[in-house]
């Protein structure tokens, strides 16, 4: 048990919870206790029932019991993620668009099914979906933690099977139709230069977005990433491409520190993308495909050019082989190499004098 040195009835029962409770006497004496949530709140909570006690007013409701809205459970959320996700970037986008549907909700007053049934309408892919549906457990599940509320609606809501094995990048033609369309676009430069970086350095959105130009080594040819999705620290090696891209990228950043900035000079946000990308895919008449798709068309190349499995795994950044080797396919002939290697082999004769034996 925790307790607070400086406020002597504020006290954390399960020592790094996070969720702090309060012992006071009320104005008839009678010793009461609350769950509150946060300290800052159990703090402030504390001192507002002393003074309501020395006032003589009545306790009419808890704190913990009244109604937080949907948006308080975001907040809390955001700031949760903003400090502890690695690969929680994409995070505030989706906040934001469910805290514009059910914002000023009761938070407790949604279920399962309406939750369900807003995720069903914005339509996408199965990942998408899925992914909100983790948005939206993760907002219940600190709310929990805060001791706010003791459901979280969202983990009741089914996940949709995913299809793990599509792969989608570009071909040449859809490559060339969309460099023509960005070079008429309304910043042609940058986009270019963003558009170069992720096809020759294989980057996740988020990656690439925040990068900081104290992770990019011109002179060494090589990026430090150091928060990656997977936790851990990646060095990519720069073709001579990719190096020419961030060099006209490094005069329209000026003095920033961050290699991306909007036309205001200030870093991009987790949208950054939305101002442009969407459509210039459309007018380049490119189906069916994501930024995302990018990072697929990196790796797709590297196989296509001979690379082994490891060595994409390892530029990729993937975790496991499984991940890299749903690429195998694309390599050149490679069913083909493989039986070829065993061809003309025949099998061990039997020896004459082993032959006798057995006679």
């Amino acid at each position: 048990m925790a307790r607070d040195e400086k406020t002597r009835g504020v006290w954390e029962r399960v020592p790094g919870s996070g969720v702090w409770w309060i012992i006071y006497y009320d104005t008839e004496r009678k010793r009461r206790r609350e769950k509150i949530g946060r300290k800052s709140d159990a703090i402030a909570a504390y001192t507002q029932r002393k003074a309501d006690a020395i006032a003589g007013k009545k306790i009419e409701r808890p704190i913990r019991e009244r109604e937080l809205t949907f948006k308080e459970f975001a907040e809390n959320a955001l700031a949760y993620s903003g400090k502890h996700k690695a690969s929680g970037n994409d995070d505030p986008t989706k906040i934001a668009i469910l805290v514009t549907e059910f914002g000023d909700r009761a938070a407790s007053s949604l279920t399962q099914q309406e939750l369900a049934k807003f995720l069903e309408s914005r339509g996408g892919s199965p990942a998408t979906f899925n992914r909100y549906r983790a948005t939206l457990s993760m907002i219940y599940r600190e709310a929990i933690r805060m001791g706010w509320t003791e459901r979280n609606p969202a983990r009741l809501i089914e996940a949709k099977k995913e299809n793990n094995a599509r792969i989608r990048f570009l071909s040449d033609d859809e490559e060339n139709r969309l460099r023509d369309v960005i070079k008429t676009m309304k910043q042609p430069e940058q986009y270019l230069n963003e558009f170069e970086i992720a096809l020759h350095t294989g980057m996740r959105k988020s990656e690439q977005f925040n990068l900081d130009w104290k992770q990019v080594d011109l002179k060494g040819r090589r990026l430090n990433l150091l928060k990656t999705k997977n936790g851990e620290t990646r060095m990519i090696p720069l073709n001579s491409t990719a190096v020419a891209a961030f060099e006209r990228q490094k005069l329209i950043s000026g003095g920033s520190p961050k290699v991306f900035i909007t036309g205001a000079g200030k870093p991009f946000g987790p949208d950054a993308l939305r101002h442009w990308f969407d459509d210039a895919i459309d007018e380049a008449e490119v189906e069916d495909f994501t930024w995302h798709c990018l990072r697929h068309t990196f790796c797709s190349r590297l196989i296509q050019a001979g690379v082994s499995l490891k060595v994409a795994q390892e530029l990729m950044g993937h975790k496991t082989i499984a991940m890299t080797a749903r690429y195998a396919h694309l390599a050149p002939g490679h069913l083909q190499s493989a039986v070829e290697m065993i061809a003309g082999k025949q099998p061990p004769t039997t020896t004459a004098k082993t032959a006798t034996n057995h006679q």
